[in-house]
C-alpha cells in the first residue's frame, strides 16, 4: 500500500430524499452506517478507505450513497 493510500480518507453522503430506510447499508457495513429516524446516516464523519463501504454503496435498491475522498472532493467511483 503507498503512502498515498495509507492517508486517503473518504466520507459518506447519503442523500435523504431518496433512501428509504431499508438497512441493506448498516446490514453490510454497521460500522460505518445506522438507520436514523427511517433514513441512512454515516456513523463517523471520515474514515480510511473500507472495501465494506463499497458492498454498503453497491447494496443500495435507491441508489442513495455516495462516497467521496475528502481531499479531492471527488466522488469515487465504483467501477
Amino acid at each position: 500500500m503507498s503512502d498515498q493510500e495509507k492517508q486517503a480518507r473518504w466520507r459518506i453522503e447519503a442523500d435523504a430524499q431518496a433512501c428509504m430506510g431499508t438497512g441493506i447499508c448498516a446490514g453490510v457495513a454497521p460500522h460505518r452506517f445506522q438507520v436514523v429516524d427511517g433514513r441512512s446516516k454515516p456513523s463517523t464523519e471520515e474514515f480510511p478507505p473500507d472495501d465494506a463501504v463499497w458492498d454498503a454503496v453497491e447494496s443500495c435498491p435507491m441508489e442513495a450513497l455516495r462516497v467521496r475522498d475528502t481531499v479531492s472532493g471527488e466522488v469515487l467511483d465504483l467501477s
